[in-house]
């Protein structure tokens, strides 16, 4: 499981060292972990649809695949 990145606000606006709004590394923060969700929705939707012959050629067996795929997307 991912870890929560944590900062300080500064009093001066709350702009970070980089020059980025803290809105800014909130929102892209945000949109990074969003992107990740919906890539491993996309992985786990395509390795249920895997063959039996697909899924032994990864060595991977069906249960293990309807095991992942069943697994909740922050997961």
């Amino acid at each position: 499981m991912g870890t929560i990145d944590t900062f300080a606000v500064q009093a001066s606006g709350g702009t970070g060292a980089a020059g980025r709004s803290t809105a800014g590394i909130l929102w892209s923060g945000l949109v990074r972990r969003l992107g990740d969700a919906v890539a491993r929705w996309r992985q786990r939707r395509d390795l249920r649809e895997l063959s039996d012959d697909q899924l032994r050629d990864i060595g991977v067996t069906r249960q293990d695949a309807r095991r992942e795929a069943a697994r909740p997307f922050w997961d």
